[in-house]
């Protein structure tokens, strides 16, 4: 375990880790093998809520089976929609504006599914555009891209020229394995203010 690479997904999860307080309200804009929602889970607590998004209901149902292995499902509320639709579908659960802290992206295919179903460049746009509206003062939300297959690498450079032209009260950081051809790589966003 050591000498193994560092993952963005971890490298995801310890960025939050130290924001997320139990009671917080959190999303997984995709939920894929339910990793990140299970993670999101144990750090609200039970007190806290967890809005999970899907396009694929065998990625809901890896999701569900995760955490009802772990005992984490009575918080979260697992969605079979686009993850373009969360401002849409949380203001439809009377979660408003600026009460979210923090947003998970895990973008690209589902590992154990068909990997010609991905994420793709304007769903994922508008997904992030919709999703700043969401995060609290202090709130981060997390992007994994994959540029190593074409739907990935079309993504990973419109997200990354979009997160350029973030401006206050945002900022948008930047993380890449330097060593290595097309690796994933992470972007965090915070929102300052």
């Amino acid at each position: 375990m050591k000498n193994k690479p560092l993952r963005v997904t971890d490298l995801a999860r310890e960025f939050l880790r130290p924001i997320i307080n139990r009671g917080d309200r959190v999303v997984d804009a995709t939920a894929g093998t339910g990793q990140d929602t299970l993670f999101l889970c144990q750090c609200v607590g039970e007190t806290g809520q967890v809005f999970a998004f899907d396009i694929q209901m065998a990625a809901l149902q890896q999701t569900r089976d995760i955490l009802k292995k772990n005992g984490c499902d009575d918080q979260v509320t697992l969605i079979h929609q686009s993850h373009e639709l969360m401002v849409t579908t949380l203001k439809a659960a009377a979660v408003g504006e600026q009460t979210v802290k923090a947003i998970m992206f895990n973008l690209g295919y589902l590992p154990s599914g068909d990997q010609t179903i991905t994420t793709q460049v304007e769903s994922t746009l508008a997904a992030l555009q919709g999703a700043l509206s969401l995060l609290v003062s202090g709130g981060r939300m997390t992007l994994c891209l994959y540029p190593g297959h074409p739907e990935g690498m079309l993504e990973s450079q419109a997200v990354i020229r979009w997160c350029e032209t973030l401006e206050a009260p945002f900022a948008a950081h930047h993380f890449h394995t330097l060593n290595r051809e097309s690796p994933p790589t992470l972007i965090i966003i915070q929102r300052t203010r």
